[in-house]
C-alpha cells in the first residue's frame, strides 16, 4: 500500500472533528473501524470540496472511526478521493467518485469519466 497522508483515526465524534480539524478546508476522508487485529479497515471514502469539517460533522452516526488529509483545492481533494477510492475499493463505495456539476477534471489513477462519456 502506498501512503496515503492521512492522519488520525480519530473517532467519528463532535469533539474529535472539531479538535483535530480546526479550520475551513477542502480535503479527503475515509471511514472505518479498527478490527481485532488492530488494524484500520476502510468501508467508506469521502471528499469534501469546501469544508471537510463540516461534512465529517454530517456523518456523525455512520461510522466508529475517520482519517482524513486537508488540501488546498476543491480538484486536489476530488484527486485525493479518487486516488482513496482505488487504493481501498471501499464496500460502502458502489461507484467511482464524481466529479463537481461543471468540471472536466479526470481521476489520476483512471479513465472512468472518458469510458462514460463524460469527458
Amino acid at each position: 500500500m502506498t501512503s496515503t497522508g492521512l492522519l488520525g483515526p480519530f473517532r467519528l465524534a463532535y469533539d474529535e472533528i472539531t479538535n483535530a480539524i480546526p479550520r475551513v478546508a477542502p480535503g479527503a476522508f475515509v471511514l472505518g473501524h479498527k478490527g481485532p487485529d488492530g488494524r484500520f479497515y476502510v468501508h467508506y471514502v469521502g471528499r469534501a470540496d469546501g469544508d471537510i469539517r463540516d461534512k465529517l460533522l454530517q456523518l456523525i452516526g455512520s461510522g466508529n472511526l475517520f482519517k482524513y488529509r486537508c488540501v488546498t483545492t476543491g480538484e486536489a481533494a476530488f484527486h485525493a478521493e479518487c486516488e482513496l477510492f482505488h487504493e481501498f475499493q471501499p464496500p460502502g463505495n458502489r461507484m467511482h467518485p464524481d466529479r463537481p456539476a461543471g468540471t472536466n477534471w479526470e481521476c489520476p489513477r483512471c479513465r472512468f469519466f472518458r469510458l462514460q462519456g463524460r469527458a
